[in-house]
């Protein structure tokens, strides 16, 4: 059963998100811990020893927050958060910026380091949203 106090948040776009605004929307009274991650694009080596230099990330809009959602209320059911808040950019997203944003909250700290570890492999496994690695010379679909 969804608690009337949970709250998610699903964005995704072009322009980063200010980190005050996630903090602001987890923040309440009935939760004793937060947890944010900020997924940051880093220079792994590409064919013919090339290096990214950047990741180009697409997604099908439509499905997106929808597939967000379902992650946000299991997380609730198993883990009993509060708050789940969600935003990855799309577009260009040069190496050491931050591509995907996720916060969780609710009563304590073993609950929400969990759950922020389920929601990202089901991040990463189900909502589709696609990276291709670009490089110097070389680009890659992953």
């Amino acid at each position: 059963m969804v608690d009337s106090r949970f709250q998610y948040h699903v964005g995704f776009g072009e322009a980063p998100k200010a980190l005050s605004e996630m903090e602001s929307f987890l923040r309440s009274v009935s939760c004793g811990a937060e947890v944010i991650f900020q997924g940051v694009v880093r220079n792994d080596n590409l064919d013919g020893n090339d290096q990214v230099q950047a990741i180009f990330y697409e997604g099908i809009e439509g499905m997106i927050e929808p597939e967000v959602k379902k992650i946000a209320y299991a997380l609730h059911e198993q883990f009993h958060i509060q708050r789940f808040y969600f935003y990855h950019i799309l577009g260009q997203v040069k190496v050491g910026e931050s591509s995907i944003w996720i916060g969780i909250s609710g009563g304590h700290r073993k609950e929400v380091f969990e759950a922020l570890q389920v929601a990202m492999d089901q991040i990463k496994t189900t909502v589709p949203i696609f990276k291709k690695e670009m490089g110097i010379h070389h680009q890659q679909w992953k």
